[in-house]
This record gives structure tokens, sequence and C-alpha cells, in this order.
């Protein structure tokens, strides 16, 4: 892999062929899973494995964050201050 300097970046974790990931998948998985990259090589070149992070919901991320002092209900701004604009 190059970065923007075109200098080589090596990636630490384990290297397989196609062959051998696909036998033992479950086990390069559980690799993944704890962090680790897998580098599989085929005839067009390298792939890289690793398991993605997963995404937390808007609501869940905020929970206990937001806190309400006022009447949600009712207007924040006068008529006057209200200004739309498109």
């Amino acid at each position: 892999m190059l970065d923007k300097y075109n200098c080589v970046i090596r990636i630490e974790g384990m290297e397989t062929n196609t062959r051998n990931f696909l036998r033992d998948f479950t086990s390069f998985k559980a690799k993944a899973r704890k962090g680790e990259t897998v580098r599989v090589q085929d005839k067009e070149g390298w792939f890289l494995f690793t398991a993605a992070t997963p995404r937390k919901s808007l609501l869940g991320a905020a929970k206990g964050k937001i806190v309400f002092h006022d009447d949600l209900t009712k207007p924040t701004l006068p008529n006057d201050s209200w200004k739309p604009s498109l």
C-alpha cells in the first residue's frame, strides 16, 4: 500500500493465501475480531481482512447527554427574531 508520499506502508498481521483463508475462515475471523489484520494473497494482489467497528445509533450515543430545561412545545424565539431564509 502507498501513502501520499509514495512510501511503502507495512501492515502488521497474518498473511495467507486464498485457499487457506477459505479453509480456516473461522480462525481468521476470530483473529480479525481481536484486532489483527489478515492479508490474503491471490493472483491479482493482496486483500486486507479486518473487523469493522460496530456503529452506534445516534440515540444510543447521546443517551444521558441530552437535557431538557424548558417546555419544548412553546416557541423559543419571538416572532420578530424569526427570520427564515432559503
